[in-house]
C-alpha cells in the first residue's frame, strides 16, 4: 500500500516536471521570438549576427538625426545591394519572407510549442533549464530539511501540516510533491503575467518602446522566489510570490483593458461614417473593421479579444508601469528598511494593494473642479475630435480669404500662423489639464497632510491681497517665530477664511476673464484663436505658473 502510495507521488511529481518543461520551453520560444525582433538575427559565413537598427536615441549620441544610418548614410541615394538595408517596418511587405515564430497549444495543463512548419519542437536549453530547476528545489529541500531537524515548527505555525513531514522521520516524497506544485503554480502566474506583456509587444511599433518590453518581459521570465530560510518552511514563500504575480496582472491587465476601450471609443468617433478614401483622411489612425474577434494568446488571463487587424501602439507605454513599481519599491525599501526575504516580499505585496486599490478608486481629476471649468476645460467632445477640429480650421481660413485683397506671399503666413496657433492652443490646452489635475492631486493631499497636523482648511484656498487694500502690520520688521504652528496661531485671525464648494484655477483671483479661455463650442476656440496673437509663452505664463503657489504652500508647510 505504501509502495503505491510512493509510485503515485512519483507520477504526479513527473507530472508537474512535464507541466514545468513545457512553461519553460514556451519561455525560450519567446525569448528567441524576442531575440530576432530585437536583435534582427541574420546567417551570415555560418553564424548568427545581429542586424538590428540602432535606437534613435543611440542614433542621435553617435551624430546622426535620429534616423537609420546617420548623417553618414547615403543608402536613400544608391539603393544597392551593398549600402541599402531594409527597414523593419518594410520588412514584411516581401512575398518571400518565412514566419519565424512559433506557435502554441493548450491541452489542459500542458503547452505545446510548434514551429513554423507545425513540428513540436523542444528546444535543448529548456531542457536545461529544467535540470537547473531540479537543482535548485533539491538544493532548497535539504536545506529546509536540516533546518527544521534541528527546530521543529511550533504547533501555532501557519504551515504546521507541511512543516510536519520535514521532522527528523522526514517523508522526503512529499516534500518534494510540495516543491514541483508549489514550482508549477509559481511558473504558471509567470505565464499569464508574461502573456499579458507580449500582446502589448505585438501591439508595439516604436522600437524603444518594444525593446523595454522585452526587457519586462524577460525580467519576468528569469524572476525567482526570494526564499527565507528562516521560516519553517517554503510554501508561505511561493504563496507570497504567486500573490505579487496576480496582483501585478490584475493591475496590468486592468489598465490594459481601459486603454483599449479608450482607443476603440477614439476610433468609432473618428470613422463613425467608415473610410471614405479621401486625403482629409491622413494621418488618421487605422480603421477597425469589427467583424470576427481574435484571441492573441491562449492564456484565459491575457487581454481581451481583438478584431483581425486591430493595432493599438498606444499600449507600448505599458511599459512603464513595472519602471513606476520599481520606483516605488526602492522609496518603500528606503523608508522600511525590510531585513528579510519575507518581509521584502510582504513590502512588494503592500506596494502592488496600494498600486491596485488607487488604481481601481481613482476619482476623475475634473470631479474637484466646478461644472463650469468642466465644461469649459476639460470637455473632450469637441477638441478631441478631429473632424471638428479640421472643420474650426476650414473656418478659420475661410474668414481670413474673405478679408481684403492680400499679396499671395502674406496669404501664405497667415495660413501658417493659423495652423501654427491652433496647434500651439491644443498644446497648451494639453499643458493646462495636466496642471489642474497636479493642482487637485497635491490639494488633497494638502487636506489629508493638513488634518494629520491640526491646521485648518482654509490655507488652501488663500487669496492674493491687493497692495492697495493691503494693512499695515506692526512690528513687520521682526523675525517670525521659528515654528510654523507659532506663525499660523499668530496670523489666524487676520487670514481669509474663505473655502469654495471646489477647486478654482488660480488664475481666477488674478484674471476674472477666464470665460475667454474655453474650448467646448467652435466660437470659443475661433475666439481664443484670434486671442493667441497673445505670445503663447506669456499666456502658458498666466495658466501654468499660476498652480505653482499651491505646491509651494504645500512644500512649505511639509519642510517646517
Amino acid at each position: 500500500m505504501e509502495l503505491s502510495f510512493l509510485y503515485l507521488r512519483h507520477l504526479r511529481i513527473r507530472e508537474l516536471q512535464r507541466i514545468c518543461l513545457g512553461i519553460l520551453n514556451y519561455f525560450r520560444s519567446i525569448e528567441r521570438t524576442l531575440t530576432i525582433s530585437t536583435s534582427g538575427l541574420a546567417s551570415c559565413s555560418g553564424h548568427l549576427i545581429s542586424t538590428a537598427e540602432d535606437a534613435s536615441w543611440v542614433n542621435a549620441a553617435k551624430g546622426g538625426t535620429g534616423a537609420f544610418g546617420g548623417l553618414s548614410s547615403h543608402s536613400y541615394m544608391h539603393y544597392t545591394p551593398a549600402d541599402y538595408k531594409v527597414q523593419s517596418v518594410q520588412f514584411m511587405e516581401f512575398a518571400e519572407v518565412e514566419n519565424h515564430d512559433d506557435f502554441y497549444t493548450v491541452e489542459e495543463a500542458y503547452i505545446h510549442t510548434q514551429d513554423q512548419r507545425g513540428a513540436f519542437v523542444m528546444y535543448d536549453v529548456a531542457l536545461q533549464d529544467l535540470k537547473e530547476t531540479e537543482k535548485q528545489l533539491l538544493l532548497v529541500a535539504s536545506q529546509y530539511i536540516e533546518v527544521e531537524k534541528g527546530q521543529k515548527a511550533g504547533p501555532d505555525s501557519s504551515s504546521n501540516r507541511y512543516s510536519r513531514r520535514a521532522e527528523t522521520s522526514v517523508d522526503r516524497s512529499a516534500v518534494l510533491l510540495d516543491l514541483w506544485t508549489c514550482e508549477a503554480d509559481f511558473l504558471k502566474d509567470k505565464w499569464q503575467l508574461l502573456d499579458s506583456y507580449f500582446e502589448v509587444y505585438q501591439h508595439a511599433l516604436d522600437s524603444e518602446e518594444r525593446f523595454a518590453l522585452a526587457q519586462v518581459i524577460t525580467n519576468i521570465m528569469y524572476r525567482r522566489p526570494r526564499f527565507d530560510f528562516h521560516l519553517g518552511y517554503f510554501v508561505n514563500t511561493y504563496r507570497d510570490e504567486c500573490t505579487c504575480l496576480k496582483l501585478h496582472l490584475c493591475l496590468v491587465r486592468d489598465i490594459m483593458h481601459r486603454q483599449i476601450e479608450n482607443q476603440r471609443k477614439y476610433n468609432y468617433q473618428i470613422w463613425c461614417g467608415g473610410p471614405k478614401g479621401c486625403i482629409s483622411e491622413f494621418g488618421f489612425p487605422t480603421y477597425i473593421v469589427t467583424k470576427q474577434l481574435i484571441a492573441l494568446s491562449n492564456s484565459t488571463t491575457a487581454l481581451k479579444n481583438m478584431y483581425l487587424l486591430e493595432f493599438h501602439s498606444s499600449l507600448g507605454l505599458v511599459s512603464l508601469i513595472p519602471k513606476a513599481l520599481d520606483h516605488a519599491l526602492q522609496e518603500f525599501q528606503q523608508i522600511c528598511r525590510p531585513n528579510t526575504a519575507s518581509a521584502a516580499i510582504h513590502l512588494e505585496e503592500q506596494i502592488l494593494l496600494l498600486s491596485l486599490d488607487g488604481w481601481m478608486t481613482m476619482e476623475n481629476p475634473e470631479s474637484f473642479y466646478g461644472a463650469q471649468i468642466q465644461r469649459d476645460i476639460f470637455a473632450d467632445v469637441l477638441v478631441e475630435n478631429p473632424l471638428i477640429i479640421r472643420e474650426i480650421v476650414t473656418l478659420a481660413l475661410k474668414s481670413v480669404s474673405e478679408e481684403e485683397q492680400r499679396p499671395s506671399k502674406e496669404k501664405q503666413t497667415i495660413t501658417l500662423n493659423v495652423f501654427s496657433r491652433l496647434l500651439e492652443l491644443l498644446t497648451l490646452r494639453h499643458r493646462l489639464i495636466e496642471a489642474a489635475v497636479e493642482g487637485a492631486q497635491l490639494g488633497r493631499l494638502y487636506k489629508e497632510f493638513a488634518k494629520e497636523m491640526g491646521f485648518n482648511e482654509f490655507h488652501l484656498y488663500l487669496r492674493p491681497v491687493y497692495f492697495e487694500c493691503a494693512t499695515h502690520k506692526e512690528k513687520a520688521d521682526q523675525f517670525s517665530p521659528i515654528f510654523i504652528a507659532s506663525l499660523l496661531e499668530d496670523q489666524d485671525l487676520n487670514l481669509d477664511r474663505y473655502i469654495p464648494s471646489n477647486l478654482m484655477l488660480e488664475i481666477q483671483d488674478i484674471d476674472n476673464q477666464i470665460g475667454k479661455f474655453s474650448f467646448c463650442t467652435r466660437e470659443s476656440i475661433l475666439q481664443v484663436t484670434e486671442i493667441f496673437f497673445i505670445p503663447v509663452s506669456k499666456l502658458l505664463y498666466y495658466f501654468i505658473l499660476l498652480f505653482r503657489p499651491l505646491s509651494y504652500l504645500f512644500y512649505f508647510v511639509l519642510n517646517q
